[in-house]
Protein backbone atom coordinates (compact mmCIF):
# COMPACT_ATOMS: atom_id res chain seq x y z
CA UNK A 1 0.00 0.00 0.00
CA UNK A 2 0.97 3.53 -0.26
CA UNK A 3 1.08 4.30 3.27
CA UNK A 4 1.63 2.28 6.16
CA UNK A 5 -2.25 1.50 7.88
CA UNK A 6 -1.95 -0.80 10.83
CA UNK A 7 -1.81 1.10 14.59
CA UNK A 8 1.75 1.51 15.63
CA UNK A 9 0.27 0.96 19.14
CA UNK A 10 -1.24 -2.73 18.10
CA UNK A 11 1.77 -4.54 19.81
CA UNK A 12 0.03 -2.66 23.20
CA UNK A 13 -3.32 -4.86 22.71
CA UNK A 14 -2.76 -7.93 24.90
CA UNK A 15 -5.75 -10.17 25.78
CA UNK A 16 -4.89 -13.42 27.15
CA UNK A 17 -8.11 -14.54 28.20
CA UNK A 18 -8.62 -15.41 24.42
CA UNK A 19 -5.28 -15.56 23.08
CA UNK A 20 -5.30 -19.28 24.58
CA UNK A 21 -8.71 -19.79 22.58
CA UNK A 22 -6.06 -19.91 19.63
CA UNK A 23 -4.39 -22.76 21.26
CA UNK A 24 -7.04 -24.85 21.62
CA UNK A 25 -8.07 -24.31 18.29
CA UNK A 26 -4.83 -25.25 16.63
CA UNK A 27 -4.16 -28.61 19.31
CA UNK A 28 -7.66 -29.45 18.08
CA UNK A 29 -6.65 -29.83 14.49
CA UNK A 30 -3.76 -31.82 15.35
CA UNK A 31 -6.20 -34.21 17.62
CA UNK A 32 -9.81 -34.09 17.07
CA UNK A 33 -10.52 -36.25 20.00
CA UNK A 34 -9.41 -33.45 22.40
CA UNK A 35 -11.81 -32.54 24.83
CA UNK A 36 -11.49 -28.90 27.01
CA UNK A 37 -12.31 -27.89 29.88
CA UNK A 38 -12.86 -24.05 29.47
CA UNK A 39 -11.59 -22.36 32.53
CA UNK A 40 -10.42 -19.31 30.69
CA UNK A 41 -13.85 -17.34 30.73
CA UNK A 42 -16.40 -16.29 32.74
CA UNK A 43 -19.05 -16.71 30.97
CA UNK A 44 -21.82 -19.04 33.68
CA UNK A 45 -24.06 -19.70 30.74
CA UNK A 46 -21.58 -21.87 29.47
CA UNK A 47 -20.46 -23.76 32.39
CA UNK A 48 -24.17 -24.74 33.12
CA UNK A 49 -25.84 -22.22 35.17
CA UNK A 50 -29.10 -21.70 33.94
CA UNK A 51 -30.34 -18.08 32.86
CA UNK A 52 -33.74 -17.17 35.42
CA UNK A 53 -37.17 -18.13 34.39
CA UNK A 54 -38.29 -14.64 35.65
CA UNK A 55 -35.52 -12.67 32.89
CA UNK A 56 -36.82 -14.77 30.01
CA UNK A 57 -40.53 -13.79 31.10
CA UNK A 58 -38.73 -10.37 31.86
CA UNK A 59 -37.63 -10.65 27.77
CA UNK A 60 -40.79 -11.62 26.24
CA UNK A 61 -42.98 -9.08 28.09
CA UNK A 62 -40.92 -6.24 26.51
CA UNK A 63 -40.74 -8.13 23.32
CA UNK A 64 -44.48 -8.75 23.07
CA UNK A 65 -45.43 -4.85 24.09
CA UNK A 66 -47.27 -3.05 22.21
CA UNK A 67 -45.27 -1.06 19.63
CA UNK A 68 -41.52 -2.01 18.88
CA UNK A 69 -39.51 0.33 20.41
CA UNK A 70 -37.01 -1.96 21.53
CA UNK A 71 -36.28 -3.35 18.06
CA UNK A 72 -35.15 1.02 17.13
CA UNK A 73 -32.60 2.98 17.98
CA UNK A 74 -33.30 4.53 21.38
CA UNK A 75 -31.26 7.80 22.83
CA UNK A 76 -27.55 8.13 22.14
CA UNK A 77 -26.45 8.24 25.68
CA UNK A 78 -28.61 5.47 27.12
CA UNK A 79 -32.79 5.46 27.47
CA UNK A 80 -33.27 8.53 29.70
CA UNK A 81 -36.33 6.52 32.01
CA UNK A 82 -33.42 3.46 31.85
CA UNK A 83 -30.89 6.28 33.34
CA UNK A 84 -33.50 7.88 35.85
CA UNK A 85 -33.85 4.30 37.35
CA UNK A 86 -30.28 3.63 37.64
CA UNK A 87 -29.70 7.07 39.47
CA UNK A 88 -32.40 6.26 42.47
CA UNK A 89 -30.61 2.56 42.14
CA UNK A 90 -26.95 3.99 43.40
CA UNK A 91 -29.43 6.01 45.91
CA UNK A 92 -29.95 2.79 47.27
CA UNK A 93 -26.78 1.62 48.36
CA UNK A 94 -25.37 5.23 48.95
CA UNK A 95 -28.31 7.59 49.93
CA UNK A 96 -25.56 11.03 49.62
CA UNK A 97 -24.90 10.30 46.32
CA UNK A 98 -25.79 13.27 43.95
CA UNK A 99 -25.25 11.41 40.54
CA UNK A 100 -27.77 12.84 37.87
CA UNK A 101 -29.07 10.97 34.91
CA UNK A 102 -27.32 13.44 32.41
CA UNK A 103 -24.23 11.98 33.53
CA UNK A 104 -25.21 8.62 33.53
CA UNK A 105 -24.28 6.21 30.45
CA UNK A 106 -25.33 3.54 28.67
CA UNK A 107 -22.86 1.46 26.87
CA UNK A 108 -22.59 -2.28 24.66
CA UNK A 109 -20.93 -3.82 27.69
CA UNK A 110 -18.45 -2.60 29.72
CA UNK A 111 -15.66 -3.02 27.40
CA UNK A 112 -17.27 0.00 25.34
CA UNK A 113 -17.15 2.00 28.17
CA UNK A 114 -13.49 1.01 28.89
CA UNK A 115 -12.63 2.04 25.55
CA UNK A 116 -14.53 5.23 25.53
CA UNK A 117 -12.87 5.99 29.20
CA UNK A 118 -9.02 5.67 27.92
CA UNK A 119 -9.78 7.15 24.54
CA UNK A 120 -10.90 10.58 25.63
CA UNK A 121 -7.94 11.15 28.00
CA UNK A 122 -5.89 14.14 26.86
CA UNK A 123 -2.66 12.46 25.53
CA UNK A 124 -0.22 11.97 27.78
CA UNK A 125 -2.39 11.70 31.18
CA UNK A 126 -2.71 8.30 32.25
CA UNK A 127 -4.40 6.08 34.92
CA UNK A 128 -2.63 4.11 37.34
CA UNK A 129 -3.25 0.10 37.29
CA UNK A 130 -3.35 -2.63 39.21
CA UNK A 131 -1.18 -5.57 38.71
CA UNK A 132 -2.71 -8.21 37.95
CA UNK A 133 -5.21 -6.38 35.84
CA UNK A 134 -7.93 -7.38 33.93
CA UNK A 135 -6.41 -7.07 30.12
CA UNK A 136 -9.71 -4.97 28.64
CA UNK A 137 -8.24 -1.82 31.02
CA UNK A 138 -4.81 -2.39 31.19
CA UNK A 139 -4.33 -3.37 27.58
CA UNK A 140 -6.78 -0.21 26.48
CA UNK A 141 -5.16 2.23 28.64
CA UNK A 142 -1.87 1.52 27.63
CA UNK A 143 -3.11 1.52 23.95
CA UNK A 144 -4.87 4.91 24.12
CA UNK A 145 -1.34 6.20 25.62
CA UNK A 146 1.14 4.39 23.11
CA UNK A 147 3.47 2.92 26.13
CA UNK A 148 3.22 0.47 28.17
CA UNK A 149 1.26 0.47 31.33
CA UNK A 150 1.95 2.41 34.67
CA UNK A 151 1.16 -0.03 37.50
CA UNK A 152 0.14 -0.51 41.09
CA UNK A 153 0.86 -4.28 42.81
CA UNK A 154 -1.86 -5.90 44.57
CA UNK A 155 -0.02 -8.01 47.28
CA UNK A 156 -0.38 -11.82 46.62
CA UNK A 157 0.74 -12.72 50.59
CA UNK A 158 -1.92 -10.37 51.76
CA UNK A 159 -4.74 -11.81 49.61
CA UNK A 160 -3.98 -9.16 46.96
CA UNK A 161 -4.46 -6.16 48.34
CA UNK A 162 -3.34 -3.03 46.81
CA UNK A 163 -0.11 -2.08 48.00
CA UNK A 164 -0.64 1.24 49.17
CA UNK A 165 3.02 2.16 49.50
CA UNK A 166 3.45 1.38 46.07
CA UNK A 167 0.71 3.02 44.89
CA UNK A 168 1.95 6.36 46.21
CA UNK A 169 5.42 5.96 45.11
CA UNK A 170 3.81 5.17 41.52
CA UNK A 171 1.53 8.34 41.84
CA UNK A 172 5.16 10.26 43.16
CA UNK A 173 7.26 8.79 40.19
CA UNK A 174 4.75 9.52 37.03
CA UNK A 175 3.06 12.64 37.66
CA UNK A 176 1.46 12.33 34.95
CA UNK A 177 -0.73 9.96 36.32
CA UNK A 178 -4.29 11.35 36.33
CA UNK A 179 -6.33 8.54 38.10
CA UNK A 180 -6.69 5.66 39.80
CA UNK A 181 -8.13 2.10 38.78
CA UNK A 182 -9.58 -0.07 41.25
CA UNK A 183 -11.48 -2.90 40.24
CA UNK A 184 -13.02 -4.60 43.34
CA UNK A 185 -14.45 -7.31 43.46
CA UNK A 186 -11.47 -7.96 41.80
CA UNK A 187 -11.36 -9.87 38.46
CA UNK A 188 -8.97 -11.90 38.35
CA UNK A 189 -8.37 -12.41 41.92
CA UNK A 190 -11.19 -12.55 43.81
CA UNK A 191 -10.02 -10.04 46.16
CA UNK A 192 -12.96 -7.82 47.59
CA UNK A 193 -11.55 -4.53 49.33
CA UNK A 194 -12.79 -3.22 53.11
CA UNK A 195 -13.98 -0.08 53.98
CA UNK A 196 -10.31 0.83 55.47
CA UNK A 197 -8.38 0.14 52.47
CA UNK A 198 -10.66 1.93 50.36
CA UNK A 199 -10.20 4.86 52.53
CA UNK A 200 -6.57 4.75 52.20
CA UNK A 201 -7.32 4.84 48.10
CA UNK A 202 -9.57 7.78 48.59
CA UNK A 203 -6.94 9.21 50.91
CA UNK A 204 -4.07 9.52 48.04
CA UNK A 205 -6.44 10.35 45.80
CA UNK A 206 -7.72 13.57 47.63
CA UNK A 207 -3.71 14.20 48.30
CA UNK A 208 -2.59 14.13 44.67
CA UNK A 209 -5.67 15.42 42.89
CA UNK A 210 -6.40 12.73 41.09
CA UNK A 211 -9.76 10.71 39.91
CA UNK A 212 -10.91 7.29 40.70
CA UNK A 213 -12.33 4.73 38.19
CA UNK A 214 -14.25 2.05 40.24
CA UNK A 215 -14.94 -1.32 38.28
CA UNK A 216 -18.38 -2.60 40.41
CA UNK A 217 -19.13 -5.16 37.52
CA UNK A 218 -19.44 -8.39 40.67
CA UNK A 219 -20.57 -5.68 42.83
CA UNK A 220 -23.33 -7.82 43.93
CA UNK A 221 -21.27 -11.26 44.07
CA UNK A 222 -19.62 -11.12 47.26
CA UNK A 223 -19.26 -14.23 49.47
CA UNK A 224 -18.11 -15.14 52.93
CA UNK A 225 -20.11 -13.18 55.14
CA UNK A 226 -18.48 -9.76 53.92
CA UNK A 227 -20.24 -6.97 51.93
CA UNK A 228 -19.41 -4.79 49.26
CA UNK A 229 -18.17 -0.88 50.74
CA UNK A 230 -20.30 1.68 48.86
CA UNK A 231 -17.56 3.92 47.45
CA UNK A 232 -19.94 6.14 45.96
CA UNK A 233 -20.95 6.86 50.15
CA UNK A 234 -16.89 7.33 50.75
CA UNK A 235 -16.04 9.81 47.76
CA UNK A 236 -19.07 12.31 48.54
CA UNK A 237 -17.53 15.79 48.46
CA UNK A 238 -14.15 14.08 48.15
CA UNK A 239 -12.93 12.73 45.02
CA UNK A 240 -13.97 12.78 41.41
CA UNK A 241 -15.35 9.37 40.92
CA UNK A 242 -16.38 7.41 37.65
CA UNK A 243 -18.30 3.68 38.48
CA UNK A 244 -18.94 0.77 35.91
CA UNK A 245 -21.21 -1.23 36.34
CA UNK A 246 -23.53 -4.06 34.31
CA UNK A 247 -25.66 -6.91 33.67
CA UNK A 248 -23.07 -9.43 32.60
CA UNK A 249 -22.56 -11.20 35.09
CA UNK A 250 -25.08 -11.22 38.16
CA UNK A 251 -28.39 -11.95 35.87
CA UNK A 252 -26.10 -14.01 34.36
CA UNK A 253 -26.80 -12.49 30.75
CA UNK A 254 -23.25 -11.86 29.39
CA UNK A 255 -24.38 -12.10 25.67
CA UNK A 256 -27.12 -9.06 26.54
CA UNK A 257 -23.91 -6.83 26.41
CA UNK A 258 -25.36 -3.79 28.67
CA UNK A 259 -23.35 -1.85 31.01
CA UNK A 260 -23.13 1.81 32.15
CA UNK A 261 -20.68 4.60 33.34
CA UNK A 262 -21.74 6.58 36.71
CA UNK A 263 -19.93 9.92 36.90
CA UNK A 264 -19.76 11.13 40.49
CA UNK A 265 -19.08 14.50 42.18
CA UNK A 266 -18.75 15.83 38.84
CA UNK A 267 -18.94 19.43 39.93
CA UNK A 268 -15.69 19.22 42.39
CA UNK A 269 -13.48 19.69 39.79
CA UNK A 270 -13.98 21.57 36.23
CA UNK A 271 -11.04 19.66 34.43
CA UNK A 272 -13.07 16.39 35.91
CA UNK A 273 -16.27 17.91 34.67
CA UNK A 274 -15.02 18.76 30.91
CA UNK A 275 -13.11 14.90 30.59
CA UNK A 276 -16.98 13.67 31.56
CA UNK A 277 -18.36 15.89 28.83
CA UNK A 278 -15.90 14.68 26.39
CA UNK A 279 -16.47 10.82 27.14
CA UNK A 280 -20.35 12.04 26.92
CA UNK A 281 -19.73 13.15 23.26
CA UNK A 282 -17.69 10.02 21.73
CA UNK A 283 -20.80 7.46 23.20
CA UNK A 284 -22.29 9.59 21.04
CA UNK A 285 -20.91 8.43 18.00
CA UNK A 286 -21.67 4.65 19.05
CA UNK A 287 -25.08 5.85 18.25
CA UNK A 288 -26.78 3.66 20.85
CA UNK A 289 -26.52 1.06 23.20
CA UNK A 290 -28.08 -2.26 22.13
CA UNK A 291 -32.09 -0.97 23.21
CA UNK A 292 -33.88 -4.16 24.73
CA UNK A 293 -30.84 -5.12 27.31
CA UNK A 294 -31.28 -1.91 28.44
CA UNK A 295 -34.59 -1.56 28.63
CA UNK A 296 -35.10 -3.98 31.10
CA UNK A 297 -32.38 -3.32 33.19
CA UNK A 298 -35.14 -1.99 35.69
CA UNK A 299 -37.29 -4.69 35.27
CA UNK A 300 -34.55 -7.24 36.58
CA UNK A 301 -33.70 -5.53 39.27
CA UNK A 302 -36.52 -4.92 40.94
CA UNK A 303 -38.19 -7.91 40.03
CA UNK A 304 -39.80 -9.82 43.50
CA UNK A 305 -37.51 -13.27 42.50
CA UNK A 306 -34.25 -11.45 41.82
CA UNK A 307 -32.97 -10.88 45.14
CA UNK A 308 -33.55 -14.89 46.49
CA UNK A 309 -32.13 -15.86 43.09
CA UNK A 310 -28.94 -14.13 43.51
CA UNK A 311 -28.48 -15.07 47.24
CA UNK A 312 -28.83 -18.58 45.47
CA UNK A 313 -26.38 -17.57 42.53
CA UNK A 314 -23.80 -16.67 45.27
CA UNK A 315 -24.37 -19.37 47.88
CA UNK A 316 -23.43 -22.08 44.53
CA UNK A 317 -20.81 -19.99 43.53
CA UNK A 318 -19.40 -19.63 46.88
CA UNK A 319 -19.55 -23.29 47.23
CA UNK A 320 -17.71 -24.12 44.39
CA UNK A 321 -15.14 -21.46 44.96
CA UNK A 322 -14.21 -22.95 49.12
CA UNK A 323 -13.74 -26.75 47.13
CA UNK A 324 -11.56 -25.67 44.39
CA UNK A 325 -9.61 -23.46 47.48
CA UNK A 326 -9.60 -26.49 49.14
CA UNK A 327 -8.08 -28.81 46.47
CA UNK A 328 -5.55 -26.59 45.10
CA UNK A 329 -4.48 -24.59 48.61
CA UNK A 330 -3.24 -28.22 49.29
CA UNK A 331 -0.99 -28.27 46.34
CA UNK A 332 2.71 -28.21 47.29
CA UNK A 333 4.11 -25.20 45.09
CA UNK A 334 0.83 -23.43 44.92
CA UNK A 335 0.09 -20.11 47.03
CA UNK A 336 -4.11 -19.84 47.40
CA UNK A 337 -5.62 -17.25 47.93
CA UNK A 338 -9.12 -18.11 48.49
CA UNK A 339 -11.53 -15.06 46.67
CA UNK A 340 -14.39 -13.68 48.12
CA UNK A 341 -16.03 -12.39 45.47
CA UNK A 342 -16.66 -12.53 41.81
CA UNK A 343 -15.87 -15.88 40.65
CA UNK A 344 -12.10 -16.07 39.97
CA UNK A 345 -9.29 -17.56 41.71
CA UNK A 346 -5.37 -17.29 40.61
CA UNK A 347 -3.44 -19.34 42.20
CA UNK A 348 0.27 -18.84 41.76
CA UNK A 349 3.43 -20.25 42.14
CA UNK A 350 6.09 -20.25 45.00
CA UNK A 351 8.94 -18.46 44.21
CA UNK A 352 11.63 -20.44 42.22
CA UNK A 353 9.78 -23.85 41.81
CA UNK A 354 9.28 -22.87 37.66
CA UNK A 355 12.36 -23.74 35.50
CA UNK A 356 12.28 -23.65 31.12
CA UNK A 357 12.80 -27.61 31.23
CA UNK A 358 9.77 -28.66 33.01
CA UNK A 359 7.42 -30.91 31.44
CA UNK A 360 3.91 -32.95 31.15
CA UNK A 361 3.60 -35.72 28.92
CA UNK A 362 1.55 -35.19 25.16
CA UNK A 363 0.27 -38.12 23.83
CA UNK A 364 -0.08 -36.91 20.33
CA UNK A 365 3.25 -35.94 19.13
CA UNK A 366 2.22 -33.64 16.43
CA UNK A 367 0.38 -31.77 19.52
CA UNK A 368 4.02 -32.53 21.80
CA UNK A 369 5.81 -31.09 18.72
CA UNK A 370 3.51 -27.72 17.92
CA UNK A 371 3.81 -26.76 22.27
CA UNK A 372 7.30 -27.38 22.30
CA UNK A 373 7.79 -25.44 19.56
CA UNK A 374 5.44 -22.35 20.75
CA UNK A 375 7.25 -22.83 24.58
CA UNK A 376 11.02 -22.22 23.04
CA UNK A 377 9.56 -18.81 21.89
CA UNK A 378 12.21 -15.96 23.32
CA UNK A 379 10.93 -14.12 26.50
CA UNK A 380 8.29 -17.32 27.08
CA UNK A 381 6.61 -16.33 30.37
CA UNK A 382 7.37 -19.68 32.77
CA UNK A 383 3.69 -19.03 34.01
CA UNK A 384 2.37 -19.83 30.16
CA UNK A 385 5.21 -22.44 29.54
CA UNK A 386 2.91 -24.12 32.25
CA UNK A 387 -0.30 -23.15 30.49
CA UNK A 388 0.36 -24.62 26.94
CA UNK A 389 1.67 -28.08 28.74
CA UNK A 390 -1.01 -28.14 30.79
CA UNK A 391 -3.56 -27.64 28.15
CA UNK A 392 -1.91 -29.87 25.84
CA UNK A 393 -1.68 -32.65 28.63
CA UNK A 394 -4.70 -32.72 30.61
CA UNK A 395 -7.32 -30.63 28.32
CA UNK A 396 -7.58 -27.73 31.34
CA UNK A 397 -7.45 -24.46 29.94
CA UNK A 398 -6.51 -21.74 32.08
CA UNK A 399 -4.92 -18.50 31.48
CA UNK A 400 -1.75 -17.47 33.14
CA UNK A 401 -1.44 -14.85 35.41
CA UNK A 402 1.54 -12.94 33.45
CA UNK A 403 -1.64 -12.28 30.74
CA UNK A 404 -2.94 -9.85 33.92
CA UNK A 405 1.11 -8.61 34.04
CA UNK A 406 0.67 -10.31 37.51
CA UNK A 407 3.64 -9.59 39.56
CA UNK A 408 3.87 -13.30 40.45
CA UNK A 409 4.01 -16.26 38.05
CA UNK A 410 0.02 -18.53 38.15
CA UNK A 411 -2.65 -19.00 36.34
CA UNK A 412 -5.98 -17.50 36.76
CA UNK A 413 -9.34 -20.00 36.80
CA UNK A 414 -13.00 -19.52 36.85
CA UNK A 415 -14.85 -21.00 39.57
CA UNK A 416 -18.19 -21.43 37.60
CA UNK A 417 -18.63 -25.17 36.98
CA UNK A 418 -22.01 -26.28 38.04
CA UNK A 419 -21.06 -29.91 37.93
CA UNK A 420 -19.81 -30.49 41.43
CA UNK A 421 -18.36 -33.90 40.12
CA UNK A 422 -17.05 -32.77 36.87
CA UNK A 423 -15.65 -29.26 38.54
CA UNK A 424 -13.38 -31.73 41.62
CA UNK A 425 -12.34 -34.18 38.50
CA UNK A 426 -10.73 -30.97 36.82
CA UNK A 427 -9.24 -29.75 39.86
CA UNK A 428 -7.60 -32.96 41.27
CA UNK A 429 -6.23 -33.15 37.88
CA UNK A 430 -4.72 -30.07 37.94
CA UNK A 431 -3.59 -30.21 41.46
CA UNK A 432 -1.49 -33.53 40.23
CA UNK A 433 -0.68 -31.82 36.84
CA UNK A 434 1.02 -28.94 38.89
CA UNK A 435 2.71 -31.86 41.04
CA UNK A 436 4.06 -33.32 38.11
CA UNK A 437 4.98 -30.22 36.43
CA UNK A 438 7.29 -29.45 39.12
CA UNK A 439 8.35 -32.73 39.95
CA UNK A 440 9.54 -33.54 36.00
CA UNK A 441 12.88 -31.17 35.68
Amino acid sequence: MRTPVTHPNVPLLKYAIREIVDVTQKLQELEPSYLFVRENIGDPVAKGWPVPSFLKQVLMDEIHRKGDLVFGYCHSRGIPEVRKWIVQYAKRFSPSSTLDYEYVLLTNGLGAAISSLYHMLRRGARILQPAPCYPSHSSMESFAAGAEPVFYNLDVVRNWEPDLDHMESQIKRHPEVAGILIVNPNNPTGAVYSEATLEKVIRLAERYQLMVISDEIYFRMVYHGLKHVQLTEMAVGRIPLILLRGTSKDVPWPGARSGWIEFHNVDLDSEYKSYCEAVKKRVLLEVCATTLPQTVIPAIYDHPEYENWNRTYNAGLEHNIDLIAEILGSTKGLHTNRPDGAFYMMPTFEEGVLNNHQTLPIKNSSARQYIEHEVAEPGMQPDKRFAYYLLASTGICVVPASGFSSPAPGFRITTLERDEVKLKDTYRRLSQAVTDYLKSA
